[in-house]
């Protein structure tokens, strides 16, 4: 489709965004194979797995892998995240030297104990003057659009996502993602919406949602719901990215499946030869569950550490499911591969 020709969905700064449905930045998850394959299947833009300044500062490698993405991904953001805001800005003006992202996103959402503990991920949010220092001090030191990812705060005391997305917009931000829980909110309770909603009431810049996406179906409410700009899927992404073509897991041919795990297993391994094989184990066991692979079988897949034996295992078993290697690619997910 030549996006040329449609108007942009919504805008970050001067940056158009063509498209409702964004995969969110999850540590362990939005690595660049998978990034790429839901981009590929329809979201609207690419934001990385957070890179933790403190170690960028001091030139950790892994980090580095974190910021490898396509050029046919763009619009692509790096996502920071730490507790030192003068940190943070140079570390940003480092990475848009080097790296060139279309944005910069401050992560104030991770609630992870080791993170959060530190004051960094939503542990910012109990430091007012760090939002505000942060967002004018990296606005300053680059080029692009600067965004924000949030909660709603520490805890049901402390609910102040409005003050600090106001803030934040007030030194540079042009745009908020907003997770409806807090820090303390467990997975187990329903995100909540409504205050997506009044966000996006209360702020001039785009707002998108996040939390408790796992259809088509709650992607459309939550749009409809909140009227936010457009909405981040996380977790249910893992074992549907079809969801960024608005379809449901139940929608999409075994073929499909197998040709997206196949790519995915080929393109982890080439971008880790060493080390590619172990975390595709997680998308492979998520693509494989609504088949009821027997237990040993699936044991069998999940325990296979060689590349060439993998890539045998995962072909055997979806031919037994019905896919069919010679059949017609339905998405080249080779284009843009370097």
């Amino acid at each position: 489709m030549d996006q040329a020709a449609l108007s942009p969905n919504l805008m970050i700064g001067e940056l158009p965004i063509y498209g409702q449905l964004i995969l969110a930045p999850m540590d362990g998850l939005s690595d660049a194979s998978f990034r790429w394959i839901t981009r590929k299947l329809g979201s609207a833009y690419s934001v990385s797995e957070f890179i933790n300044t403190l170690d960028y500062a001091n030139q950790k490698s892994y980090e580095k892998k974190r910021l490898l993405f396509r050029e046919a991904e763009r619009p692509f953001a790096v996502q920071l995240l730490d507790n030192d805001a003068v940190r943070m800005a140079e570390c940003a003006a480092r990475i848009e030297e080097e790296f060139h992202p279309d944005m910069i996103d401050i992560n104030m959402g991770c609630s992870a104990k080791s993170v959060a503990g530190r004051g960094a991920g939503v542990g910012m949010m109990r430091n007012p003057q760090l939002v505000r220092d942060t967002f004018r001090l990296v606005t300053q030191a680059v080029n692009v659009p600067v965004t924000a990812k949030m909660r709603l705060g520490w805890d049901e005391t402390s609910h102040n996502f409005i003050e600090l997305s106001e803030l934040a917009v007030e030194n540079g931000a042009k745009l908020v993602a907003l997770h409806g829980r807090t820090q303390k909110n467990s997975f187990n309770k329903p995100a909540r919406w409504a205050q997506i909603g009044e966000l996006k009431r209360r702020l001039n810049v785009p707002v998108i949602g996040n939390g408790d996406v796992k259809s088509v179906a709650d992607a459309k409410r939550m749009l409809e719901e909140t009227d936010c700009d457009a909405v981040m899927v996380g977790r249910a992404a893992k074992a549907n990215p079809w969801i960024f073509s608005w379809r449901d897991r139940d929608e999409v041919p075994v073929q499909e499946v197998y040709q997206v795990a196949r790519f995915q297993l080929e393109d982890m391994i080439r971008l880790q030869p060493e080390r590619g094989v172990m975390p595709f184990r997680k998308y492979l066991k998520a693509y494989l569950d609504p088949y009821e692979i027997p237990r040993e079988q699936m044991k069998t897949l999940l325990t296979s550490n060689e590349p060439e034996a993998l890539t045998k295992l995962v072909d055997d078993t979806f031919f037994s499911l019905g896919a069919r290697a010679e059949e017609q690619q339905i998405i080249d997910y080779s284009i843009g591969n370097e």
